[in-house]
């Protein structure tokens, strides 16, 4: 019993329901009126998230570019992109001088040596000293060397290259990376998120309910009538665990984070989870957030509060999540962290939707509470899914081969996939003063049926990611309720 002055008392489980309630109260009041996403009144019209949330607000939508890319503003002020062209092998390089809005005609570099620059499907960018800018690629040099990182250099934004310099050392596992993830903490560390990869020695095993499927299968369903593949990876045989390189000479020499690697170890079975593609985000000096990519429905998260040095064994996000990457940043201005990634629910990747909405959400706790839910692109309506229960979702569109017993299905994810069938992928996230840019594969089909990804660029001003300016003021009371501890 508490008692206050000389006539009050307050029993225990009472104290503790008023201290619920005086919690409850302060979050209210931290959060502020008019400021919960999705919260609507009852005259308000309900808009469409299809193909993308209030789709006026975007600055530019430009096909052909995005995809893979990787970007940062050199020393001139001009912003340069290193992507993907489709039907071309290699990284491109391309410069804007109007924001974004516009690029030069993209140009392939040779290094000092003669020799192409490496790399495809995850570009990456970063300014060093001076007129100096970075480039990661990758290469494999086969079986004896397999998938290794290297790291170029220009002292003159990126007209000429030198030779490059190895980042990951000759081992037994490939070594990858996805694009857009390099950046530079407060002390000028440059931190590379990575991840290593093995696979199957022999043929590829899936497990069903019941039984062992070998030899040919995949993921599909019937759009227009015919069969196409959905998969995307989803039951690759392959295990990977993330961490990161790191520089403090601007690149010169690289040293892996040590402590362990980071993957998912679930006691009660006694079994390992595979996290990769990782990004990373410094939310305050020293403190480092990273989140990757898994199978188990949701985006799972590491901390490391040392700079990148080590880091702490994952954890799951609220963030439904198919096998696919993410990217996440500190919005300029708000110091909130944001979030892109391809938001998908376990009843969507049930029917074969496993990449078709590529999200956007605000956090202004940390990390702890995800807000502002937007799609860039989706063929999917809703802005925020629930996640399911923490495991792995199978598609109920699998086939094996013809010799292979037929997988028992539930007819009610059998669903037939619209025209508008995407696959809405590794993004990346560029802040440019006061805009967004957001690049993604934009994997799709074309009226005549051809499969195509060309990429896809979308500028936002900040703005829109928080649905509007009113919702942008700076909230540290509410940053101070969800402290970031060891």
């Amino acid at each position: 019993m508490t008692k206050f002055g000389a006539n009050v008392t307050v029993p225990a489980f009472a104290r503790s329901h008023a201290c619920l309630l005086l919690s409850a109260f302060f979050l209210i009041a931290a959060i502020g009126p008019g400021t919960v996403p999705g919260a609507s009144g009852a005259d308000s019209p309900k808009r469409s998230d299809v193909p993308m949330t209030r789709p006026e607000e975007a600055l530019a939508r430009i096909d052909g570019r995005g995809s893979a890319a990787g970007f940062t503003e050199l020393a001139d002020g001009s912003i340069l992109m290193a992507y993907e062209v489709a039907g071309r092998r290699g990284p491109h390089f391309a410069t804007s001088k109007d924001s974004g809005l516009s690029w030069s005609d993209p140009v392939a570099y040779r290094a000092a040596d003669g020799t192409p620059l490496k790399g495809s499907d995850e570009f990456n960018v970063i300014r060093l000293a001076g007129q100096g800018v970075g480039y990661v690629g990758r290469t494999s040099n086969g079986p004896d060397d397999p998938s290794h990182l290297l790291f170029y250099r220009s002292e003159d934004l990126g007209k000429t290259w030198q030779a490059p310099v190895r980042i990951s050392p000759p081992g037994p596992f490939g070594v990858a990376t996805t694009n857009d993830v390099i950046f530079r903490t407060s002390s000028g560390r440059i931190i590379l998120p990575s991840y290593g990869y093995m696979k199957q020695a022999v043929a590829g095993t899936l497990n069903t309910a019941f039984e062992q499927v070998t030899g040919p299968r995949a993921l599909g369903g019937l759009r227009k009538g015919q069969w196409i593949a959905t998969g995307a990876h989803h039951t690759d045989p392959t295990f990977c665990w993330s961490f990161v390189y790191y520089s403090d000479d601007d690149g010169r020499r690289w040293k892996a984070s040590r402590g362990g690697e980071v993957f998912i170890w679930d006691g009660r079975t006694m079994s390992w989870s595979m996290t990769g593609e990782p990004s990373a985000v410094e939310v305050e000096p020293g403190k480092i957030l990273m989140v990757m990519r898994t199978n188990w429905g949701r985006l799972y998260k590491s901390w490391s509060f040392d700079n990148g040095e080590t880091w702490m064994a994952p954890t799951p996000t609220p963030l439904a999540s198919s096998g696919a990457p993410a990217q996440v940043r500190k919005i300029p201005g708000t110091g909130d962290l944001l979030v892109v990634w391809t938001q998908v629910g376990a009843e969507e990747m049930r029917k074969g939707f496993i990449r078709a909405r590529l999200s956007s959400a605000v956090s202004r706790t940390n990390g702890a509470i995800w807000e502002f839910f937007q799609n860039i692109e989706s063929i999917l309506e809703g802005t925020r899914v629930e996640p399911g229960p923490i495991g792995f979702v199978r598609p109920e569109g699998m086939v094996v081969g013809p010799t292979e017993p037929a997988p028992e299905r539930d007819g009610r994810y059998l669903v037939d996939l619209p025209d508008s069938y995407c696959r809405c992928s590794y993004p990346s996230a560029f802040f440019y003063r006061d805009r967004l840019l957001v690049g993604h594969t934009n994997a799709r089909y074309t009226e005549e049926d051809k499969y195509v990804m060309p990429g896809r660029l979308i500028v936002l001003p900040i703005s829109w990611l928080y649905g509007g300016a009113n919702n942008m003021k700076a909230n540290d009371q509410l940053r101070k309720m969800f402290p970031i501890t060891k």
